[in-house]
């Protein structure tokens, strides 16, 4: 499990193609609606994203508070190789999660997430 809260945690990582530029549109892309709404971006306040790696979802349980398996998630599509969904704790605090498809992930996740697509496509 990482954790990214500003732009310069991301290009700090040493990420590979092509997860890079996806933790970077999502960092970036939480960064810009906040101050689209003209608030400045504070991670505590308003929360980050956690890029799973696969074999590391009890981590990433223990940071957001649930196991993945059952979170309630805003919406989940698919990019580059990955999923990304976003879990809101209030109406403020929420975490965006990237999620490496890769064998390590666990099944029981990835079946949630490939359900939480389909239901999006069928809305």
């Amino acid at each position: 499990m990482r954790v990214f809260k500003s732009i310069e945690d991301v290009e700090a990582a040493g990420l590979s193609p092509p997860v890079h530029g996806v933790v970077h549109r999502v960092v970036k892309g939480f960064i810009d609606a906040l101050e689209e709404y003209g608030g400045a971006y504070d991670p505590d306040d308003d929360g980050w994203t956690i890029l799973v790696e696969g074999g590391d979802e009890d981590a990433v349980a223990a940071e957001i508070g649930y196991p993945l398996s059952d979170a309630l998630f805003e919406g989940v599509f698919r990019e580059d190789g990955c999923f990304v969904g976003c879990v809101l704790h209030n109406n403020q605090f929420g975490y965006s999660l990237v999620f490496v498809d890769s064998p390590k992930l666990a099944p029981t996740v990835r079946a949630k997430l490939i359900e939480e697509c389909d239901a999006g496509a069928a809305r």
